[in-house]
C-alpha cells in the first residue's frame, strides 16, 4: 500500500526541528547528508528523499527571511 502525503504548512523553524530529527536518527549533519547524498553514496531511500527535499526548502527560505527581516527594517 503506497502511503499518500497530505501538504502541511510549515515555517523556518518546523524544518530546522526536521532537520536536527533526521541528524540524530542517521548521525551526521544535514550538510555531511547532502554531500553524500548528492554524490550518490547513500541510495534513493524515501526518508533520504524527504532529507533532502527539508533542506531544499530550508536554503530556499533563507533568501526570502533574509528579504522579510529587510523589508520589515525599512518600514520600521
Amino acid at each position: 500500500m503506497t502511503k499518500s502525503l497530505t501538504p502541511q504548512p510549515v515555517d523556518f523553524n518546523d524544518l530546522t526541528r526536521m532537520l536536527k530529527k533526521y541528524e540524530r536518527k542517521f548521525g551526521y549533519s544535514t550538510i555531511e547528508f547532502f554531500r553524500r547524498y548528492s554524490d550518490g553514496k547513500l541510495g534513493d531511500n524515501d526518508e533520504f528523499m524527504m532529507w533532502a527535499g527539508i533542506y531544499h526548502l530550508y536554503l530556499t527560505s533563507l533568501p526570502i527571511r533574509k528579504f522579510m527581516r529587510e523589508d520589515a527594517a525599512l518600514a520600521g
